[in-house]
């Protein structure tokens, strides 16, 4: 998980932030364990387990604060909320668009590594 800084792209969070961030987290999950989960009702499943999923995905991307942004903005100076409209407006300024895209590639399968695995196994497996 990196924040972002205009100037300067993504930073890795320092470890008071991350101490912070993680303490944040576990909070929330508490609460939402002690507390809410069983009061939803049963049609509120799907929501519980997309409130449990992001509290698990903020968990493991704060434990790599080195992540797949961090080493986008590396190769190509921007995040990934910036990098969309330059490709749109062709204003990358790179001049190997072949190293872009292997990195997009790498950034795509480290997301999913993360937000879902099992996806990302599937589709490994299919023959192409």
């Amino acid at each position: 998980m990196t924040s972002v800084n205009p100037d300067k792209g993504a930073t890795a969070l320092n470890s008071d932030e991350q101490r912070s961030l993680a303490g944040l987290i576990a909070a929330i999950e508490a609460e939402f364990n002690t507390h809410l989960f069983d009061m939803l009702p049963p049609e509120q499943n799907f929501r519980k387990s997309m409130m449990r999923r992001a509290l698990q995905i903020a968990r493991q991307q704060l434990g790599r604060p080195e992540g797949p942004d961090h080493r986008l903005v590396g190769i190509s100076g921007y995040n990934s909320a910036e990098l969309a409209p330059a490709l749109r407006a062709r204003k990358t300024g790179l001049a190997d668009n072949a190293v872009l895209r292997d990195q997009l590639m790498v950034y795509v399968k480290d997301k999913l590594a993360s937000t879902n695995p099992v996806f990302l196994a599937e589709q490994q497996m299919e023959p192409k």
